[in-house]
């Protein structure tokens, strides 16, 4: 074990933060997503058709036009992890203003779980502290089927 010198400074190590833009779902413009019928093509085509959960976020502007899409965390057939810090860290590097969330459910049957409904409550609480609204937390399953927290109530 090394023993410490205490005529060497100790050197604490700098970090730089950058977001990449890398290639994503091709859309003819940045729309602006103003209900979950609208949001929901677009997060499910950046999913896709998979056989474990992705929990993605749009991030948006202001004016809810999509800044860029991220992919928060891949899961297994049944559950994704989820961290208000990985969700949020997306949208602070981006400058987003509201966010929509999203994740599907491999079986096909978009019905939020018990933990959807803890997850959102606790995202939209920390967004609140941030100033990034969570607009909606969307659901989607199979044949375009989703289902909208916030027309839920949730939210």
């Amino acid at each position: 074990m090394p023993t410490l010198n205490p005529t060497r400074p100790y050197s604490i190590p700098g970090f730089r933060i950058a977001l990449v833009r890398e290639p994503g779902v091709m859309l003819a413009e940045r729309p602006e997503l103003s209900s979950p019928a609208e949001a929901a093509p677009i997060l499910a085509q950046y999913i896709g058709e998979t056989d474990r959960e992705f929990f993605a976020v749009a991030l948006l502007t202001v004016r809810h036009r999509v800044l860029g899409l991220h992919t928060v965390s891949v899961g297994c057939l049944t559950a994704s992890l989820v961290h208000p810090r990985e969700v949020f860290k997306p949208a602070i590097l981006a400058g987003s203003a509201a966010l929509i969330v999203a994740h599907n459910h491999p079986s096909g049957d978009p019905e939020p779980s018990a933990e959807d409904v803890v997850l959102t409550r606790r995202l939209a609480a920390a967004g609140q502290l941030l100033g990034i609204e969570i607009l909606d937390h969307l659901v989607i399953g199979e044949a375009g089927r989703f289902v909208s927290l916030r027309g839920r109530g949730i939210l």
